[in-house]
């Protein structure tokens, strides 16, 4: 298989370890279907716990705070502890909280529920997965590690999310008890997750990725030093708005243009088969033309799909229109997410402090994960109807020109870097 992939135009190191990156992807996947479920289902989700669009803004803002705290921190266990260790704990604990929320939660009960993910399925869990897939590729092949591991968390977040679907489906039944349907969905997600956290405990071989040294919050201080770093967090911030705002195109499907709760759920669920085409595809792409240039064009093209979005017309003969827009603007931003980790070879941050970099380029990068579902459900209820969502994707495109703005400016500071390093 090593030599098949090598001949594919991966290097050794990368060829080698590429299955170990694929079972670091799917846990990537698997871990957040809890967590982050309620959008796929968010009509019915209100429905189902007497939610208010604020509310289900509060569980994203709650998410978020308690993500930022454990991102920072995190960073640096993910630098000094072992990988399967942190992988596995992380995934059953999110697992055990997916059986948690079956119980008869009050509101205050779910915010709790939604404070502990943050910490069991961001701390060090997201840190240790960007170290991991650095390390186990080569130099020349960030892009291609990264699409790859980007291309599995999408492929094995399509396979949940399909399953995840047909299980609401079969638990509703022909009447369509969303209660049951929901159940049944949250019992899917929780065994899942348990069962990937198992498999990474077999699989997965802390050898293979404790190679660097072990580092300390003073790596922290050193980080701080390199305008790299704050350019990644910068456009990592711009794109992962993008991100928690693309739940929020699955209602607009359903409130605005008419199409069916399975409709929008089945497109949120097959959108994730299109991320290998933005990830792997970008990915080898970006190995050829610059991480700089690349994402360049994908913020461009965000910007402009999300506008011609809205130029549609308010009716059902939208629907398929919207899609594959949704669906061409999402392969964009695959390219954007993925390559955007990139960055962090290409900017020259050292290896021995990925996990740190991971962490605190995550800390800055995701803190809209503390306020855009917030900002969300409040100009949506405040603006009621298609108002409320022309004004939320303005802001959107708004955040698109900025981060192609950043990307800019990242290759103005490499041609400088690079410029002085020959002089």
């Amino acid at each position: 298989m090593t030599n098949l992939l090598q001949k594919l135009g991966l290097d050794e190191k990368l060829a080698k370890n590429f299955w170990a990156i694929i079972i670091v992807a799917f846990s990537g996947a698997i871990i957040y279907g809890l967590p982050y479920f309620r959008y796929d289902y968010y009509d019915a989700y209100l429905e189902v716990y007497h939610l208010t669009d604020l509310q289900m803004g509060v569980f994203g803002s709650i998410l978020g705070i308690f993500g930022m705290i454990s991102y920072l921190f995190g960073g640096v266990v993910a630098d000094r502890f072992s990988t399967r260790t942190i992988l596995t704990v992380s995934l059953i604990g999110t697992g055990i909280g997916g059986f948690v929320h079956l119980l008869p939660l009050s509101y205050h009960a779910l915010l709790a529920l939604y404070a502990f993910w943050g910490i069991s399925s961001l701390f060090a869990f997201w840190p240790c997965c960007i170290k991991a897939v650095r390390i186990l590729s080569g130099s020349g092949d960030q892009g291609k590690a990264y699409g790859f591991f980007e291309g599995g968390r999408g492929i094995g977040a399509a396979l949940m999310a399909s399953g995840a679907v047909i299980t609401f489906k079969i638990g509703a039944g022909q009447i369509e008890d969303q209660v049951l349907g929901m159940r049944a969905a949250i019992i899917f997600y929780s065994v899942l997750t348990i069962l990937m956290g198992i498999l990474a405990w077999l699989t997965v071989k802390d050898e293979k990725m404790e190679k660097s040294d072990r580092v300390t919050f003073k790596g922290i201080g050193e980080l701080l030093k390199r305008p790299a770093v704050w350019i990644i967090s910068i456009v990592t911030f711009c794109n992962y708005v993008f991100t928690l705002s693309l739940y929020y195109f699955t209602p607009y499907l359903t409130e605005i243009l008419g199409a069916t709760v399975t409709f929008a759920a089945a497109v949120a669920a097959s959108k994730r088969w299109f991320s290998l085409l933005g990830n792997v595809g970008g990915g080898i792409v970006t190995d050829k033309v610059g991480t700089g240039r690349m994402l360049f064009i994908s913020f461009l093209a965000i910007a402009i799909g999300t506008a011609a979005m809205l130029l549609l017309p308010q009716a059902s003969s939208s629907i398929w229109p919207f899609t594959i827009l949704f669906i061409v603007i999402y392969i964009f931003y695959n390219v954007n997410y993925a390559m955007t980790w990139a960055m962090m070879d290409e900017g020259a941050i050292p290896e021995r402090l990925s996990g740190s970099a991971a962490g605190l380029i995550s800390t800055i990068g995701y803190l809209p994960e503390i306020f855009i579902s917030l900002v969300a459900g409040a100009t949506l209820e405040k603006f009621p109807g298609v108002a409320g969502y022309q004004r939320y994707f303005t802001f959107v495109i708004a955040m698109m020109v900025i981060g192609t703005i950043f990307v800019a400016i990242w290759r103005i500071y490499l041609k400088k870097t690079r410029k002085e390093a020959d002089a």
